[in-house]
């Protein structure tokens, strides 16, 4: 019981009777220890000391990040694939880098020569460190057709990296160093272009563009948040608290994190840190706003400034803690996620928030009473004179009398206004082409353009189908069974190609695979042993040399890219007619998953058939983040209403508050999707945006609900319905105000960073913002306390509705 007592003490708004303070509260009494005398001092210390422990241990979080967690999609089809492709092709671990050469009259004999000079490098031994196999007309004669266009304008070398993560600090300096060598070739005495692009390319260009936005996202933040509180509060003093608060709060941050993921507790991207800085400074800028708020209110009745500082305390340190709380259950749903975009932002980000709530509930008061009066330089309150200008009517004063005179107005008008906006959720398509995101011009981004130009959409990025065959079958003696598979395949309408070993070129086998599989067998093994380790010797050299094949031998060479050493794994590659990374493309992964295992069953090869690629991984990423949305959003409403819920003492009051935020954010989403598609011609929303905007607005927005009401439920049980919500809204309406422009203003901020995720993001949590702000809080809400009157309450007890 006493358990129980404690903890609905500390998430339930109090009810303050007059002036005096509840001593025996534990919020009460935390506030009087943080803001005594010797306490505050001992606060300030403690913050201190953590700050320059934390700062001075090693490593430093920049120096872990991990950018691969994006990426990650858990133990996904394409996954295991993958991994199988790893274990039974050796050589074809890495990532690719696709160097374009492209002239739009036609390349010439000159354009050839020059590409010859970059292939001939890149096999030299001087070439960088990571390069290892390098496909080209030079290198592999017989994939001319497939590397050269058929409009003669572009071809292609893909260099394999021997590089495994996409956050290898060594993939930015191999790439540096094959366009050191290719710059000079682009564009040099010709219309020849040369670009460096595919997988390598574009992880490179990752990391090269947010080089150095850490420091750039901070100093923005930082000013744009100073410039607004210096405007709301005409106080330098008061601008550079929460600065300082959250300053020193993200330097613990950091080091706690560094310290977490060296214990591989959990990983964090540089996405990830982005995003949690902008978090800082907006939650942490709130929860100052509305202990400032309240502390100037408390002046007015409080015999001195330091019980005022304490009953500001008293009042609102229970909505910010069921804030906070509400911001980090939503965060830690995310820990059940399968997608990497998502998991990996929940524990950093739940982290950072605990620690801002308790520097919002230990180092800010303690920081106010260390100030005392200074806090307000150069405007220091006049109480006489600041109770008068309170008492003349404000915005929000005239507002809310209108909202209580016509509430049904409020509402309807407020709801039609907001479905409207939700209108522009219609037809918008999720966006799961990562090549699209920049936001800036990139060399890997031009070179698409002219791959994607210039060659059939699927060679861009061809996606595997990988057979294990059952024990005991060698793939040599299955030509005939393998090619029946790769027929089938080819039946699907979205697929132009099909490669595999008896159709290298992904054309009709120009032998008969029952020919071609008699004649591999006479090929004698020391031949097919030298084939496979590259040291090929001369037909007259081996026995019976003379009467070899010359065409055989290449056949067979060429089949070792789809058969593995041990014999047992086939992989066929499948080029399909549409982009890649658009949703046909994603619609033709299961239906060739399907045709695939049938064809392969059919044929006796066993059941062991799996895709890979670019396109398989991208729909499985589809797959797992449907999934992840049909688990995390339920949640996130379940335990929002449950901490609403226990604040307000109510069941109805939660059911009303949750259906606006669910408002909001479908007419925050439809009106951004509009701005976007429409009006700036993007192809639509990335695909994490929904999911990452749902649970800062849901999170976000429940912190302006629970101050909103938990004032509203103080100031209703002592003036009655109409007054009450009248003077709450009055009172709270310019904290909120303040609060929500300037952590919209934080998260406008994202926009400056060069990916379309992150820009996406930005937009449509700061519209959300707003929207809540001025419509939600302003209109809605109480609009809808006001129609419902003591039934909001329910099952509470009862409250004055005079």
């Amino acid at each position: 019981m006493k358990v129980e007592s404690a903890f609905t003490s500390a998430v339930q708004q109090p009810e303050l009777t007059g002036n005096q303070p509840p001593v025996n509260n534990p919020v009460y009494r935390l506030g009087k220890l943080v803001t005594g005398k010797r306490g505050r001092w001992v606060v300030l210390i403690v913050w201190i000391l953590l700050t320059g422990l934390m700062s001075s241990l090693p490593p430093k979080l920049s120096s872990l990040y991990d950018d691969n967690l994006a990426s990650d999609i858990g133990d996904q089809e394409s996954v295991r694939a993958s991994k199988l492709l790893e274990q039974a092709f050796p050589d074809r671990k890495g990532l690719p880098a696709i160097i374009a050469f492209y002239n739009p009259s036609g390349l010439t004999d000159s354009d050839f020569a020059t590409a010859q000079k970059v292939s001939d490098w890149l096999v030299s031994g001087n070439q960088p460190a990571k390069v290892g196999q390098v496909l080209s007309i030079y290198t592999v004669p017989q994939s001319r057709s497939q590397l050269v266009s058929a409009n003669g304008t572009t071809m292609t070398m893909i260099v394999s990296l021997n590089i495994l993560s996409s956050s290898d600090k060594s993939l930015t300096d191999s790439v540096k160093a094959i366009r050191a060598f290719t710059d000079p070739l682009d564009g040099h005495g010709s219309s020849l272009q040369v670009k460096v692009t595919g997988a390598g390319g574009v992880a490179a260009d990752a990391q090269l563009v947010f080089t150095g936005t850490d420091v750039t996202l901070l100093l923005t933040t930082v000013a744009l948040v100073l410039v607004l509180l210096i405007v709301i509060y005409r106080s330098p003093v008061l601008a550079l608290l929460p600065l300082i608060a959250v300053g020193i709060t993200q330097s613990v941050i950091g080091g706690i994190l560094a310290l977490a993921v060296k214990a591989n507790l959990f990983g964090i991207s540089q996405m990830d840190s982005s995003i949690m800085t902008i978090l800082l400074f907006g939650a942490g800028t709130d929860y100052t706003i509305f202990l400032i708020s309240r502390y100037r209110e408390e002046l007015h009745s409080a015999p001195d400034r330091l019980t005022a500082l304490r009953n500001a305390y008293f009042g609102v340190a229970s909505a910010i803690l069921s804030s906070a709380g509400t911001v980090i259950a939503a965060l830690l749903v995310l820990l059940l996620a399968i997608v990497g975009i998502y998991h990996s932002l929940g524990p950093s980000l739940a982290t950072a928030i605990a620690v801002m709530l308790i520097a919002g509930l230990t180092l800010v008061p303690a920081l106010l009473a260390i100030l005392g009066s200074f806090a307000f330089w150069p405007f220091r309150p006049d109480l006489k004179k600041d109770k008068a200008i309170s008492t003349k009517p404000t915005f929000w004063g005239k507002l809310a009398r209108q909202v209580s005179h016509h509430p049904l107005v409020a509402v309807l008008g407020s709801l039609v206004f907001l479905l409207i906006l939700s209108l522009g959720n219609l037809g918008v398509n999720e966006v799961y082409n990562f090549l699209t995101g920049f936001r800036q011009p990139t060399a890997s981004a031009s070179g698409y353009k002219i791959l994607a130009n210039n060659f059939e959409p699927g060679a861009l990025a061809p996606f595997d189908v990988v057979i294990q065959l059952k024990d005991g079958t060698n793939a040599y003696q299955k030509l005939v069974e393998i090619d029946q598979i790769s027929q089938a395949i080819a039946t699907n309408s979205n697929v132009a190609m099909v490669s595999g070993p008896t159709r290298p070129d992904g054309k009709t086998p120009s032998v008969d695979p029952a020919s071609l599989q008699q004649q591999f067998a006479t090929l004698p093994p020391a031949l097919t042993e030298a084939i496979r380790s590259g040291k090929m010797p001369t037909t007259g050299s081996m026995p019976g040399g003379s009467s070899l094949n010359p065409q055989i031998i290449g056949l067979y060479a060429q089949t070792i890219s789809y058969i593995s050493p041990s014999n047992t794994v086939v992989r066929l590659q499948i080029t399909l007619k549409s982009d890649p990374y658009g949703v046909p493309a994603l619609d033709s992964v299961s239906p060739i998953r399907t045709i695939a295992k049938q064809a392969t069953q059919k044929a006796g090869l066993g059941e062991n058939v799996s895709l890979t690629g670019m396109t398989a991984q991208l729909d499985d990423t589809r797959q797992a983040s449907d999934h992840d949305k049909l688990i995390v959003i339920p949640l996130v409403i379940l335990l929002t209403g449950l901490i609403l819920g226990l604040l307000l003492r109510s069941l109805v009051a939660p059911l009303f508050l949750l259906a606006a935020v669910l408002l909001n954010f479908f007419a925050a989403l439809g009106i951004s999707s509009f701005l976007f598609t429409t009006i700036q011609g993007d192809d639509g929303l990335s695909y994490a945006t929904p999911l990452y905007a749902f649970i800062f607005l849901v999170a976000l927005g429940a912190d302006y609900t629970i101050f909103l009401m938990s004032r509203v439920r103080e100031e209703v049980a002592k003036l009655g319905l109409v007054e009450g919500t009248q003077k709450a809204v009055t009172n709270t309406g310019g904290v909120i105000t303040s609060a929500g422009i300037i952590l919209a203003g934080t998260f406008l901020v994202l926009t400056t960073l060069p990916l379309r995720d992150l820009y996406q993001l930005g937009i449509v949590v700061a519209v959300g913002i707003l929207l809540d702000t001025f419509i939600v809080r302003g209109l809605l809400v109480p609009g809808v306390v006001l129609l419902l009157g003591d039934a909001t309450w329910w099952p509470g007890k009862r409250l004055k509705t005079k």
